[in-house]
């Protein structure tokens, strides 16, 4: 299959980028932070049933990934790889084999 890279991108910042940048990820276990930026106005926060660990953020962002590229490509799309950076020097991966053994079974639904 051929497509341009851009409607890959697109898809990408829609569902993820628009979605997380400049966002406070914070675990919905963490009532008091929660509470405190529910308090704010226009904030942007962003709920997870993890702690927004790296390894848990590329466990997520793959899931999402997955899903959204088999559904809109009818499986002629398939991710194979996320690597979440958490510094230029520190980041997460996650390859299509990791997420077929059921290392995706440690994040609850997205």
């Amino acid at each position: 299959m051929v497509m341009d890279f851009s409607d890959v991108k697109r898809i990408i910042r829609e569902a993820l980028v628009d979605q997380w940048d400049h966002a406070f990820l914070v675990y919905a276990g963490d009532i008091r932070v929660l509470e405190f930026l529910q308090s704010m106005d226009d904030h942007k926060t962003v709920v997870l049933e993890v702690q927004p660990t790296a390894e848990n953020l590329a466990l997520i962002a793959f899931d999402i990934l997955h899903h959204m590229f088999r559904d809109r490509y009818a499986g002629r799309l398939a991710l194979e790889h996320v690597r979440l950076f958490e510094t230029p020097n520190c980041w997460a991966d996650v390859n299509k084999a990791d997420f077929a053994s059921g290392l995706a079974d440690a994040i609850p639904d997205s």
